[in-house]
């Protein structure tokens, strides 16, 4: 039974983020996506297409809240994120049936290059051997010993996890009294929470085991898989890529001294949503936003940086800050170094989770204001005029 478990979790950092990268990208034409960045893609987007369902659904319950807690909307949320998903998973095997036969001769003909390289140079397997003991041991460290690292923030983010579970709600939880609805703005406009509450359900396991034993060896080695991205980006020869991943390694390592160095995110708290913001989607956004730049405009790139944009906006309010840097930074970077101004068009697409992010925000404040107002309201709700009562209240 826990092997049925482990697949329905580790489903969701596999099959699905390469399913959903390949529908996001398979229509680019003359600069194909690496294999990292198709895969990061699709994990992102699947962040933002369950950033979606769990907004309206958690619109939803706050509009037909009155004076009685509103139940239910977490299970529907369930239930519609795993049907949309099992949809695009069809989808993408009958689309893409050519590409994953090729698969397995793929990855073979990725091995014997690499071996190659190897026998043509012997340094090169050394440092390769030197990063995969460093990052085992990190690995470990994470799986063995992360279970006993409660940040400061752990009452909040794995407690309104478990909550979400408890109550059949989003986002809906005072997570120190129980009380419900708990209406604080910068919670219900993330949906990292309820994705981790998610994970849980589907597969059974504890949400503290989640937070604290599964995800930090997963989104470790998604982080690490990122920085090899970038060592590529940085580097065109083998030897300093791996040269490099070994340097970040040991500063990684050695910068973990205290909860407000940086690395801390990375190797104490990673299951948190800014960590996964700034350790993986920062990140991996600025690069891209570097490779998509270089080349020419393509509009089928466009989808690929809206879902990223949204996907990384689901995971802390923080991201509208600094997604906003990084995507106005990259632009204005690009834009000097080609001495006129590149594509608004990649601009505004990195923009779209921080549009929606504030727009959502926006839309919460007022609605939760009216919640907690006796005077005049904004918006015109009631149970004899919300749909919902009308027909099933």
């Amino acid at each position: 039974m826990i092997i049925i478990r482990a697949i329905a979790f580790l489903l969701h950092f596999t099959i699905i983020p390469v399913a959903l990268g390949r529908l996001i990208t398979y229509k680019q034409t003359d600069n194909k996506d690496s294999a990292i960045a198709t895969y990061i893609i699709g994990l992102f987007g699947s962040f933002a297409i369950f950033y979606v369902l769990c907004s309206l659904l958690e619109w939803h319950q706050y509009w037909n809240t009155f004076t009685e807690p509103f139940t239910g909307c977490f299970t529907a949320l369930c239930i519609a994120y795993s049907v949309v998903i099992a949809i695009l998973l069809i989808v993408w095997m009958i689309k893409d049936k050519a590409a994953i036969k090729a698969s397995i001769g793929n990855i073979k003909k990725w091995l014997s290059e690499k071996l190659n390289q190897i026998k043509a140079n012997k340094f090169l397997g050394i440092y390769m051997i030197a990063f995969a003991a460093i990052l085992i041991v990190q690995l470990y460290f994470a799986f063995a010993y992360e279970i006993n690292e409660w940040s400061y923030d752990d009452y909040d983010y794995v407690v309104n996890s478990q909550d979400t579970i408890t109550t059949d709600t989003i986002a809906y939880v005072n997570y120190v009294n129980g009380e419900m609805p708990y209406t604080a703005e910068k919670r219900a406009v993330t949906a990292w929470p309820t994705y981790i509450a998610y994970l849980a359900r589907v597969s059974g396991f504890e949400v503290t085991t989640v937070c604290h034993t599964i995800l930090p060896v997963i989104l470790l080695l998604i982080a690490y898989l990122v920085y090899y991205y970038i060592g590529k980006f940085v580097f065109t020869d083998v030897e300093k890529q791996f040269i490099f991943l070994i340097l970040l390694s040991m500063t990684n390592i050695f910068g973990l001294y205290s909860h407000h160095a940086s690395t801390f995110r990375l190797l104490g708290a990673i299951w948190q949503g800014k960590a996964v913001l700034t350790t993986i989607a920062i990140p991996f956004f600025t690069i891209y936003l570097f490779e998509t730049y270089k080349n020419k405009f393509d509009r089928h790139k466009v989808m690929g940086i809206i879902m990223v944009s949204l996907g990384a906006a689901s995971l802390t309010t923080m991201s509208a800050l600094l997604l906003s840097i990084a995507s106005v930074s990259v632009w204005i970077a690009m834009s000097l170094y080609n001495r006129k101004i590149v594509d608004l068009r990649y601009l505004i697409a990195s923009l779209f989770g921080v549009i929606y992010l504030m727009i959502f925000y926006l839309l919460m404040s007022i609605l939760i204001d009216d919640m907690q107002s006796d005077n005049k309201t904004f918006f015109k709700r009631g149970k004899d005029i919300n749909w919902w009562y009308r027909w099933f209240g």
